[in-house]
């Protein structure tokens, strides 16, 4: 008798998945909160390049995939256009980076949602290289953030599930080198304001961000130093003070500490992702993290380290 029962609970339940009644009682926490992943630097040039051309363009992200495309949202920092503009900014030809346009798909494929371009190097080759960038990115259905086609516009990305919004900001405190500024033609979100450990420019689009969590990430710090500095700091507490849930940040191409300030999680630098290697310590380490954001704004952090071997990164166990 026993056995009988249960075969007919089970004869319910699938009658029930069938017909779609199931579906409220079977939704899994996970479906309700949106999941994200960020990593740091991800630089398709100069020795990166030599890897593509040995193995192709899907070989930097065999590892990670897996991990890009089952999440809702992947955020990285792509520190270099995509273009095939040839007049380069007026810099040492060493750190003038771009890369070919059969890179945007395969970051596509490989689970990418999202490229921070406010950083140093997404300019080297000027406005027509990052208006190439974004154009391309576009085209391979990918979103960016943190640049535009002309000084003024919004630079902000809005990601939604299930009507929770969540906003992304992202700035550089570094002008990009060697190029002349143009208000009129594509740039990236410099803070021109930027005034020791404030910004108005940061605290006015906080404000007017239509998001219920709203994450900034910052290219900011000294390359190579593993310790955040004072303005890194001040600035990361300036935008939770303004109304930012999480910060996060790039450039010194090494893991930085993270922290807790007001309940709200800051990460100083995840360090390099796909990058070719270099020699100071730790520029071959990386940290990823996978992020659960409910719709109380509640957060749980997952952190991944990875090392970096001939451009591809490889996690840790």
């Amino acid at each position: 008798m026993l056995k009988n029962k249960k075969n007919i609970f089970i004869l319910i339940l699938i009658i029930m998945s069938v017909s779609g009644i199931a579906v409220c009682c079977f939704r899994s926490k996970k479906n309700e909160s949106i999941e994200l992943t960020i990593v740091g630097d991800i630089m398709l040039s100069r020795g990166v390049d030599s890897y593509i051309k040995k193995s192709g363009y899907d070989y930097l992200y065999e590892n990670m995939k897996d991990i890009f495309l089952e999440d809702d949202l992947t955020i990285v920092n792509l520190e270099c256009p995509i273009t095939e503009y040839s007049r380069g900014a007026n810099k040492a030809s060493r750190f003038v980076f771009k890369a070919s346009a059969d890179n945007a798909k395969a970051m596509k494929k490989a689970g990418i949602d999202l490229c921070d371009l406010a950083n140093n190097h997404t300019m080297d080759y000027r406005s027509e290289g990052l208006k190439d960038t974004m154009d391309g990115l576009a085209r391979a259905g990918i979103s960016y953030v943190g640049a535009g086609e002309r000084v003024g516009e919004d630079m902000s990305y809005i990601f939604e599930k299930n009507g929770f919004r969540l906003g992304v900001l992202a700035y550089s405190i570094f002008p990009p080198e060697g190029f002349v500024y143009n208000a009129d033609k594509a740039n990236i979100n410099y803070l021109l304001d930027y005034d020791g450990n404030k910004s108005e420019k940061i605290k006015a689009e906080l404000e007017n961000m239509k998001a219920d969590f709203k994450i900034v990430y910052f290219h900011w710090g000294i390359e190579y130093e593993r310790f955040a500095s004072k303005m890194q700091k001040d600035l990361a507490r300036y935008a939770i003070n303004n109304g930012a849930d999480f910060v996060v940040g790039a450039h010194p191409h090494v893991i930085q500490e993270s922290e807790v300030y007001k309940n709200k999680y800051i990460y100083y630098s995840l360090g390099n992702c796909i990058f070719d290697k270099q020699i100071p310590k730790g520029t071959d380490e990386g940290l990823m993290l996978r992020i659960s954001i409910d719709k109380k704004n509640n957060v749980n952090i997952e952190e991944q380290k990875f090392k970096i071997k001939k451009g591809q990164p490889e996690l840790i166990e």
